[in-house]
């Protein structure tokens, strides 16, 4: 039988490793901070409304699953106070969570595709600002 140890291990890619991590906060900053201040402005408002759109789609996944929770709860009472045909009615809780999940789809893309109002705030920086070297 062979041991761990015996088993050749893979080194891992360090493109593959790059790619896949995701940037911390000072390389994020450290980028912003070589942008000039009209795209550094372009740039937090893109990411801000990628985190708008995130939170939209994250609550509406969310009621999504409470939603079908509560109807199928009430499809089950239902078809077990009844004797008839009604087997319908376990279609109700889908047709709910495809209504609440396109709905707050459409929602998030109107916040995408929404072009910036004149005179709006400045974005937030999400960021602490770093001492230029």
């Amino acid at each position: 039988m062979l041991d761990s140890g015996d088993v050749p291990q893979a080194a891992e890619d360090p493109v593959v490793a790059q790619a896949s991590a995701a940037p911390k906060d000072e390389e994020v900053a450290r980028a912003i901070a070589k942008l000039t201040p009209e795209e550094a402005t372009y740039f937090m408002h893109q990411l801000e409304l990628v985190q708008r759109k995130r939170k939209i789609q994250i609550t509406g996944y969310l009621i999504a699953m409470g939603g079908w929770l509560v109807t199928m709860v009430f499809a089950l009472v239902y078809a077990g106070t009844h004797n008839a045909f009604v087997v319908w009615v376990f279609l109700v809780p889908f047709a709910f969570v495809g209504a609440i999940l396109y709905g707050f789809g459409r929602w998030a893309e109107h916040i995408w595709k929404t072009p910036p109002r004149a005179g709006a705030r400045e974005p937030q920086a999400a960021l602490p600002p770093v001492a230029k070297p």
